[in-house]
Order: C-alpha cells, then sequence, then structure tokens
C-alpha cells in the first residue's frame, strides 16, 4: 500500500509555498495533473486513494501551517506530562475521513483499529508491539475539539484553491444565500430561532451563509451564524474574504431580495467594479412606480441561474449529510467546512480522473461504507 500512494503528515519541510496573485494568503504547491480515466459507473476510491488523489497531508500541513501564521503557539517550558503522540495533521485527516464516510466519532475509530495498513499509512504512530497505536475516542473527540475552526477553514480554502488552479472553480459568477441548519440539541448555547415564514414556521439552529460558484455549482466560501442573523450582514464579508484569499475577478453576483441593500449594491458597484442581478422586491414602497410588465419578466429571466443555490442546499443536506450532530457554533463551523471541503474533495477526485459526471456525486466517486 505504502508503494502505490504516498502520503507525508510529519515533515512539514516538504510543504512548498509559493505566492499566487492573490491578496492575503500563499497557498501550496500540489500534484494536479490527470490521471487515467477509469471505465466504469463509480470510481470506488478507498480512504488511502481518496487522501492522496485530493492532497491532502500537503493541506494539512498548510492549514495548520496558516493558523500558527496567525495565532502563535507558544511553548510551555513548565509543562508537564507526556509528549503529544497524534500530531494536528493526523487528527484532521481522521476528520476528512469520518465526514465523507459519514462515520460517528466510534465507528472512524474501529474502522483504524480493525485496518492496520490503512492507519500505518495514514501515519499512526507505532507501538513496542509494531502496530498501529490507535487514538480512542475521547482523546479524538477533545483534539478535535481543541483545534477549533480555522484549521478546518484553512483546509476548505485549500481546497477551493486546487479546484480554481485547474480551472474547475472560476470564481467569477456567483450566487450569495443562506440556508438554516436544525440544531441537534434542543438545549444548545448558541443557537436561536429562525425569523418565520409565511410557508415555514421558525427553526431553532444555525445558519450558513454560502458564495457558490455558478458553472460549477460549488462552495467557495462560508460563515456560520446562529439561526435569527440577516444574510445581508454577511454577504459584504463573503465577497471581500473571497477576493482576499483567492483573488477572483468576480463579475457577476446574484442573490434574492434580501440582499437588495444599498451598501451591498454600492460594495458590488464601486468596489468589486461588477455588475449584480438581485431580485427587485415591489412590496417595497416606491418600487411599484417604476416597474413594467416588459421589466419584470426580463429580470425574473435573469434570476432564474440564482436558483441554483436552492438546489445546491438540497443536494448538501441530503447526501453530504450538512446538518449534523453538532453543539455548539464552533463544532457546527467545523461540520460545515468539512461537509463543503469533502464536497470540494469529490469534485477534485472526478475531475483527476477525467469524470465531470461524477462531480457532484459522493456515492460515484467514493467507496461504498466500509464499517
Amino acid at each position: 500500500m505504502k508503494g502505490k500512494y504516498s502520503l507525508t503528515i510529519r515533515k512539514e519541510s516538504s510543504i512548498c509555498l509559493h505566492n499566487k496573485p492573490c491578496l492575503g494568503v500563499s497557498l501550496p504547491e500540489s500534484e494536479l495533473w490527470l490521471l487515467p480515466k477509469r471505465s466504469g459507473k463509480r470510481l470506488w476510491l478507498d480512504p488511502v486513494e481518496f487522501l492522496t488523489v485530493i492532497n491532502a497531508g500537503i493541506m494539512a500541513l498548510w492549514a495548520l501551517s496558516m493558523v500558527n501564521l496567525i495565532r502563535p503557539a507558544l511553548v510551555n517550558p513548565h509543562k508537564r506530562g507526556a509528549n503529544t503522540v497524534y500530531p494536528d495533521s493526523l487528527i484532521l485527516l481522521i476528520a476528512v475521513i469520518q465526514i465523507a464516510w459519514q462515520m460517528s466519532f466510534e465507528e472512524v475509530i474501529d474502522f483504524f483499529r480493525s485496518r492496520s495498513l490503512i492507519a500505518e499509512w495514514l501515519g499512526f504512530p507505532m507501538n513496542d508491539f509494531n502496530e498501529p497505536r490507535i487514538i480512542c475516542v475521547s482523546q479524538y473527540w477533545e483534539r478535535r475539539r481543541l483545534l477549533g475552526i480555522l484549521p478546518f477553514f484553512f483546509f476548505f480554502v485549500g481546497m477551493v484553491w486546487q479546484l480554481a488552479r485547474v480551472g474547475v472553480i472560476k470564481g467569477k459568477d456567483v450566487v450569495l444565500d443562506g440556508s438554516v441548519l436544525k440544531a441537534w440539541y434542543l438545549k444548545d448555547p448558541d443557537a436561536q430561532w429562525s425569523f418565520p415564514k409565511p410557508w415555514k414556521a421558525s427553526t431553532w439552529g444555525f445558519k450558513v451563509h454560502t458564495l457558490l460558484c455558478r458553472w460549477s455549482s460549488l462552495p467557495i466560501m462560508f460563515l456560520v451564524t446562529p439561526a435569527n442573523r440577516q444574510e445581508s450582514l454577511y454577504a459584504i464579508p463573503l465577497l471581500f474574504m473571497t477576493v482576499c484569499c483567492y483573488g477572483f475577478q468576480i463579475l457577476i453576483v446574484r442573490a434574492d431580495a434580501g440582499y437588495f441593500v444599498t451598501s451591498i449594491l454600492w460594495f458590488i458597484r464601486s468596489v468589486l467594479k461588477a455588475g449584480f442581478i438581485i431580485d427587485y422586491n415591489l412590496r417595497r414602497q416606491g418600487k411599484k412606480k417604476i416597474a413594467t410588465l416588459f421589466f419584470i419578466n426580463q429580470w425574473r429571466y435573469h434570476l432564474g441561474p440564482r436558483s441554483i443555490i436552492e438546489r445546491h442546499f438540497a443536494w448538501a443536506k441530503r447526501y453530504f449529510k450538512l446538518t449534523g450532530c453538532c453543539k455548539g457554533l464552533s463544532a457546527t463551523f467545523q461540520h460545515v467546512a468539512l461537509t463543503y471541503s469533502v464536497m470540494l474533495a469529490v469534485a477534485l477526485a472526478a475531475h483527476r480522473y477525467q469524470r465531470p459526471d461524477l462531480m457532484l456525486s459522493r456515492k460515484g466517486v467514493l467507496a461504498v461504507k466500509m464499517i
């Protein structure tokens, strides 16, 4: 198994960083050439091949290096106890496998206990009997919680950058919207009630604000807030973060009527130098005077592509389990970042194997559940 694939997560010196035309982030160099096309209906990638194809080891080390630049960790000279056995990069890769194959914390640890070759390849330390020393469930849960949100966010950024390098994500025509995620615990301290709508009751949970690439139907930036937050408050931060992280030249921004706000329109036109196609809400005072039937019909025609983000949320919740069993804002942010990273990883794997028909299919790329 080691001879067929190679994954390095222990030597940070193996990461090659270079400056790309983006405003604030140095991104890693990774192998993205096309692989031989596979015949058959599905690719059936196992965890070893999947992590290798998406360059998960390089992205995990890069994400942790970016976190260390933003928030340097000081070594306590008076620290007592044993040294850290499992590196943070290993915890991050375990989390990627857990979300990709939709396992629980117990199932993913049992998976590595029953497959010592995969555990050894992934980088688990060896015990005195020359067997992989598998982390326990409680320690894995605690280590993943202590990582916070930044490593998972930068891992997501790295996956977007890889797809941008191969031309799958363009970043020119984007769609803005938010979706409510129902909280798993009724007493979640960070959750809030969403505002009710005529066709939908209020929901207790969180809200994920997403910026989507229209042509690839893949997320390129996101934020997670309590469910009572208005979507328009996070439109400018999402667009600003996208330009800073990737350097995209956004040309068109699409959104619904909730984003028809003067500050957002000014930011799109004056700062981004882009155009906008945002729904025109006739219920607001004064707008009925200038709206004609011809204008409304033409505007509705151009608003058609915006509905792709509604299908994105439905697809993400049904097939990728975007609504997870999480408690708290930090855990929910981790889950959303990992879920979106898996979406991007599936698209990258399908692209490298020259199967564009499987770029949005998790079951078509990954092997069956192995627990």
